[in-house]
Parts: structure tokens; sequence; C-alpha cells
């Protein structure tokens, strides 16, 4: 996927919201939540870039809701005021930006088509089953009310939890990485997923590539300072 030029779409309209300033790029975020993906990949690419932590309230407030209008982190704010919102865009955003650090398909297969649609597949199955699974666990008071309809969700979504998490767990047999030799994009948002499996009570002790994978993250001098930054280590 190619981004338009910086804050241009078709006949020269603004390609995303935009904000008057100056100054660095900034990571908006709140702790725990998947803007810890792009703030690794940040960290990987070398960006010179600033955090601005949110409340999970502020991101209704009309300040955030300019610079994203469906309320969720992460954004990425530019320095020039434009702003990139939606976990897949932003990482898509700083794989193609900084194309030196290796992290897009172009690092594996020299961007092959087959290269591209894995990374396309896996962003599309991360962020449309994996993520959405977690969801119903851990936010159960938005699909119940009572203690025993907030259980009985809570089960369900840790089974579904597990299920996909075993999909990736079949896929990472004999890899480093999601898409082979070369970490890329798609590492640190499987890491979230890690993170917030060990919240869980099996935690990863029945996925041991995860488990593994979780490890040689942590042990990321990247994602090590991220974590730390994020007051999460």
């Amino acid at each position: 996927m190619a981004f338009p030029a910086r804050n241009r779409g078709r006949e020269g309209r603004p390609a995303f919201p935009r904000n008057s300033r100056d100054g660095r790029m900034k990571l908006h975020y709140f702790q725990g939540s998947c803007a810890l993906a792009p703030h690794i990949a940040l960290e990987w690419a070398g960006a010179d870039y600033e955090l601005a932590e949110m409340k999970r309230s502020q991101t209704r407030a009309p300040e955030f809701l300019a610079k994203n209008p469906a309320g969720k982190v992460p954004v990425l704010e530019l320095d020039d005021g434009t702003c990139v919102s939606q976990v897949n865009a932003v990482l898509l955003y700083i794989a193609e930006t900084w194309p030196a650090a290796g992290l897009g398909p172009e690092s594996n297969d020299g961007g092959s088509t087959d290269s591209r649609h894995a990374m396309q597949r896996w962003l599309s199955h991360f962020n449309g089953d994996v993520h959405t699974s977690f969801t119903p666990y851990f936010m159960t008071h938005r699909y119940a009310d009572s203690d025993a309809a907030k259980a009985e969700v809570k089960d369900h979504a840790a089974g579904e939890v597990a299920f996909q998490l075993g999909v990736i767990e079949d896929h990472m047999a004999g890899r480093d990485w999601m898409l082979g030799d070369a970490r890329s994009i798609l590492d640190p948002y499987l890491f979230v997923f890690t993170v917030w499996a060990g919240f869980m009570p099996d935690r990863l002790n029945a996925f041991p590539n995860l488990k593994a994978f979780n490890k040689r993250m942590k042990e990321d001098p990247g994602v090590h300072n991220a974590l730390k930054m994020q007051g999460m280590a």
C-alpha cells in the first residue's frame, strides 16, 4: 500500500486530518493499548518523535476527535500537523517512510508480490480477527450487565483468543519473525497480543512459539525502550 504525498490527496485535498502545529512528530497513545506496536516500530526506524499519553476518556474530547474522528489510538501526528490514525495505517506509514529500517515487505523476498500479500493478509488478520477477540475478554461490561453474563462472555472470549493465537502459534513454528528471517511491522503488533495474553489465566503456556517470541522481543533494545517509556518495564 502506497501512501499519497504527505498531507495531499486527490485534487490537492488533505489525505489525513490536519492540525496546525510545529515541532516533532508525536505519537498519541495510552498505556496497554495497541499503540505500543507503532511505538516499537518508531524505535526500530530510529525516528525522531515524542509521546503524548492519553487517558481513555480523553479520546472523545473534541481536540482529539479533530485528530481521529473515530476516537481511537494510535494517532501519529506529523510535524506539519497531519494525523495518521488506525494501527495498520500507522504501521504501514512507518514502514514506507523509513524504508532503510527494513520493516516493510521489501525486506522479505525483495518486496515480491507474495511477500506483499503475506503482509497485507496478516495485518488484516491481526486487526480484524485477533485484536477483536481480546475486546470481550477485557471489556465485558460492553457486552453484558450481570455477573453471570459477564462470566459467560469472558469464557467465550478466552476460547476465541486461544483459537486465534493457535493459528499464529502454528505459523511461528521454526520462525523468529512473522515473515521469516527479517523483522517487520507485523512483529510489534504480534508482540502486543502476547503482552495482552500475559494478563489471562493461562498466559502463553499453551503457545511455546509465541512465548519464545515474547521473550525474544523483550530482549530487543527498541522494544525495551518503548516499554520503559510507557511505564511497562
